[in-house]
């Protein structure tokens, strides 16, 4: 098939709004809240409730960022803390209201005419970068109002529910035990042993191709080069 080469004299630009990038706060405490009145909401079907202090949705399309008011996500990752976050809204009685959440998980909150907290579990693995709630759908003529986010930094230490009883709940934390995780490390014979055996202890894949390592002599003593082609798997 010949190819044909045709030539436009004029084409038209891609026209974009300026890039406008806010200005990041520094979101101090071990726990607090972010009222949804002070979030920022774009898209349609959404209405500012100022005397009861609410975000009115009512229908889909409405996304409520909290980026600006929450701590950085990634702020304590040395620590091993993440951001649990939990969600304070009411709904009428047949709302249906399908979220895609902070964790970026869709789900369908569920109906709540007294009000509730949504308890986002999904914070443990991930967060959002742009921490924004968006309203996938809802029931035609129904409502979901939003008060605000919780937010708490909880350890990544796991602690089954059926053990609460036996174990303490809580980490002991010192002072000189954190600060020594945000000392920079001089770089010897011992600290560059400390770096791998963590690295080991926490990078499965890594620790794999340490073990291949030192698989690797013995291979080359015991086997063949045919037998090492065939037990690769790859094919001629």
């Amino acid at each position: 098939m010949e190819f044909k080469r045709e030539f436009f004299p004029l084409v038209r630009k891609t026209v974009m709004p300026r890039p406008y990038f806010d200005e990041e706060v520094d979101v101090l405490g071990q726990s607090g809240s972010a009222s949804a009145v002070d979030a920022a909401v774009y898209g349609d079907n959404w209405y500012f409730d100022k005397e009861n202090k609410l975000i009115e949705i009512y229908g889909a399309g409405a996304a409520i960022s909290f980026r600006h008011l929450l701590p950085n996500k990634n702020k304590y990752d040395k620590e091993g803390l993440y951001l649990k976050l939990r969600l304070a809204y009411r709904t009428t009685r047949n709302a249906n209201v399908n979220l895609r959440t902070f964790s970026g998980r869709h789900m369908t909150l569920s109906n709540s005419i007294d009000g509730h907290m949504y308890d986002d579990v999904d914070t443990y693995w991930y967060i959002t970068d742009d921490m924004t709630i968006n309203v996938n759908s809802i029931y035609t003529d129904e409502r979901l109002w939003i008060q605000r986010v919780d937010w708490e930094w909880m350890s990544k230490e796991v602690v089954l529910e059926d053990e609460i009883d036996e174990k303490n709940i809580f980490v002991n934390r010192t002072l000189q035990q954190i600060e020594k995780l945000y000392t920079p490390q001089k770089i010897n014979a011992d600290s560059i042993t400390d770096f791998l055996m963590n690295k080991i202890q926490t990078d499965e894949h890594f620790a794999k191709r340490c073990l291949a390592m030192m698989c690797q002599d013995k291979l080359m003593e015991e086997k063949d080069l045919i037998q090492l082609f065939q037990e690769s798997g790859i094919q001629l």
